[in-house]
């Protein structure tokens, strides 16, 4: 199940929101203009090749990269991206195996979205965000970059990623009611 956890972007240590309501998530994540939806993922892919993973989901990539304009597909494994940044395009993340955490930091908000088999993010061009698999990383994602919806706005420095809870403590946090994650 998809965690969402929401802090203040000046207070680590003050969650806001915390829900694994998919209802929820998806409206929270719609009020910073983030898509969340769900794709079902028929079985494991232990040892597949980049062009076996597209090729099992290739309906769900055409849906995705049927608009006008440029569209790149890629098959990333255990990506670590911990400085905040922001990507000139958007950018589609589909969790074919594993777990990671993705954070996204719009206006005076830090959402955290602990992302399962099956999870799709769709980010806008210039969001802030940065991402975390955790001290053994291993999940397997699609990702679909998009030409850009959008000019990117100033921001000042980037927050200190560190100060947030990081995959382990997320996963730690709820070890006792939740069943084992697919890391």
């Amino acid at each position: 199940m998809t965690l969402l956890t929401v802090w203040p972007d000046d207070q680590p240590g003050h969650v806001l929101l915390r829900t694994e309501d998919p209802g929820t998530i998806t409206a929270e994540l719609a009020r910073i203009v983030v898509e969340f939806g769900r794709w079902p993922v028929d079985g494991p892919l232990p040892g597949a090749s980049e062009s076996e993973v597209l090729a099992r989901f290739q309906d769900r990539i055409d849906s995705r990269t049927t608009a006008v304009g440029y569209h790149a597909v890629d098959v990333l494994t255990g990506d670590f991206g911990a400085a905040e940044r922001s990507l000139p395009r958007d950018e589609d993340r589909f969790f074919v195996t594993g777990s990671a955490v993705w954070y996204l930091h719009a206006g005076r908000q830090v959402h955290a979205v602990l992302c399962e088999p099956g999870d799709l993010l769709g980010i806008p061009a210039h969001t802030r965000h940065w991402h975390d698999g955790g001290s053994n990383p291993g999940h397997v994602t699609i990702r679909v970059r998009h030409p850009a919806s959008g000019s990117a706005t100033p921001w000042a420095e980037p927050l200190r990623t560190g100060d947030f809870p990081g995959f382990d403590e997320l996963v730690a946090g709820r070890a006792s009611t939740w069943p084992a994650l697919s890391h």
